[in-house]
């Protein structure tokens, strides 16, 4: 059935569906899902290709569809992924870039071998194309006013709304179009663990996120301001309302009728209906259950699911929470993002430790760590931050090495948080390494990036 198109003879969405749809009846064990997202760029340049360009992301996915026998997904018509026999999928972000989304598993080690086998396949299938597949969290060699969109209905209506936000909206190209990220979905199995969850990713996700930094800008007018990450300088001024105001609201929340509360107090941005992708309107989706949307029809569960879609708080609220601050790290690093949401996250004990560690900060001072985090310093990270920080990783190393002496994971996934633990000692986020190579051994050269960041060929059942 259509979004947006009821039945008569269908009962109407209730607030209290809304509620008791975050914790589907039945589930009894906690799943696992990742998406990452990477660039698709020529080896030259390092920049972006175009849907419909000899060897672009059409011809990409053409020969994903024929090599690794999956089903298409369409949009109005055009092919825009593909679904994978595992569960997984493949599809394309608004300019491009290719999102690998994960089958939900038992483990994160499961995971990120199911993950690293996938891209690497893309690899091999792009390589012929003269295409790489790019990890990292930002595409850092397209101009913005040059971005090559993917033929989405909704991507037309995302940068119309963006457009109306005024100052809040005016790098509504950039967010869509430049940026990467990896992102963990993780299970709560009743009211209280999602809560204690959803409280305790936002509050460690900005002091991960200053530790794992990790998009520079390489090209075009530097500035002395230290970026460490284009990517989170982008999202901290886009549309406060969906995202750095709501992470703060979301931060309060006591009950699950007030997260919705929280969430139908903004309006959709698109909705899908019998004709395709249209614009929201403007009714808050709270008044749209009272009295309808402006086009006569009445929300239904999809409307639900997309409009949770269209927020971008550092944890994103559905069924499962979803990870969103911290930068996608470089292949050698690929489990890092995960492995320390997991480390921390799954394990009870270690959850309320890590809550423990945060809860002296308030919403304003956590929105000042995300601040920092994107900004950076010559001194490096903030020492109340690294200190924080370190503490986070060593709860993370505790909370895997527990699953891992119940044959939860794998020990190598251990491994994996090196680097977090060298940043938090050292003071430098990933993005200075980037800054170093690129002026030194790189040559400030695009193709020497590629070659150092892209996804290799080879298939690995590696996880670190």
């Amino acid at each position: 059935m259509s979004q947006g198109l009821v039945p008569h003879d269908e009962p109407r969405l209730a607030f209290p569906d809304l509620v008791g749809w975050f914790l589907p009846a039945g589930q009894r064990s906690h799943l696992i899902g990742l998406e990452m997202e990477c660039g698709l760029v020529r080896p030259e340049t390092g920049r972006s290709v175009s849907y419909d360009e000899p060897g672009g992301t059409r011809a990409l996915l053409e020969v994903l569809l024929e090599q690794l026998h999956g089903d298409p997904i369409q949009e109005d018509g055009t092919l825009v992924g593909l679904a994978l026999s595992d569960g997984a999928a493949l599809t394309l972000e608004m300019a491009g870039a290719i999102e690998y989304s994960s089958a939900a598993q038992a483990t994160v080690s499961e995971s990120m071998v199911a993950a690293r086998r996938c891209l690497s396949m893309v690899a091999r299938a792009a390589e012929p194309l003269r295409l790489r597949v790019l990890t990292g969290a930002h595409l850092p060699f397209d101009d913005p006013g040059e971005i090559k969109w993917a033929p989405k209905s909704r991507t037309r209506i995302m940068r119309h709304w963006f457009a109306g936000l005024g100052d809040g909206g005016r790098l509504g190209d950039q967010v869509m179009g430049l940026t990467l990220s990896t992102q963990v979905s993780l299970d709560a199995l009743d009211e209280q663990e999602y809560l204690e969850k959803l409280r305790t990713l936002l509050g460690v996700s900005p002091f991960l996120a200053a530790i794992l930094a990790n998009a520079p800008a390489l090209t075009g007018p530097r500035t002395d301001d230290g970026i460490v990450s284009q990517r989170m300088a982008y999202w901290r001024r886009i549309d406060p309302a969906r995202c750095q105001h709501l992470a703060s609201r979301l931060y309060e929340v006591t009950s699950l009728a007030e997260l919705v509360e929280v969430l139908t107090d903004l309006p959709m941005i698109y909705r899908r209906t019998a004709h395709g992708y249209v614009p929201g309107g403007s009714r808050r989706f709270g008044e749209a259950l009272r009295d309808g949307f402006e086009d006569g029809t009445w929300p239904t569960i999809a409307d639900w699911k997309t409009h949770l879609a269209q927020v971008w708080p550092a944890i994103r609220p559905r069924r499962t929470l979803e990870t969103r601050l911290p930068d996608g790290q470089a292949w050698d690093r690929l489990a890092l993002v995960p492995a320390l949401f997991v480390g921390l996250a799954e394990e009870p004990a270690i959850r309320r430790e890590a809550l423990q560690l945060v809860s002296e900060f308030r919403t304003e001072a956590l929105d000042l760590v995300a601040v920092k985090a994107a900004q950076g310093s010559p001194d490096g990270i903030n020492p109340q931050i690294r200190e924080v920080a370190g503490h986070l990783v060593h709860l993370a190393e505790q909370g895997l090495s527990a699953r891992i002496s119940r044959g939860a994971e794998r020990p190598e996934l251990i491994e994996s948080l090196g680097p977090a633990f060298q940043s938090a000692v050292t003071g430098r986020p990933p993005a200075d390494e980037i800054v170093a190579r690129w002026a030194g051994e790189w040559a400030q050269r695009p193709d020497r990036y590629v070659a150092a960041m892209a996804v290799p060929t080879e298939t690995t059942d590696r996880i670190a």
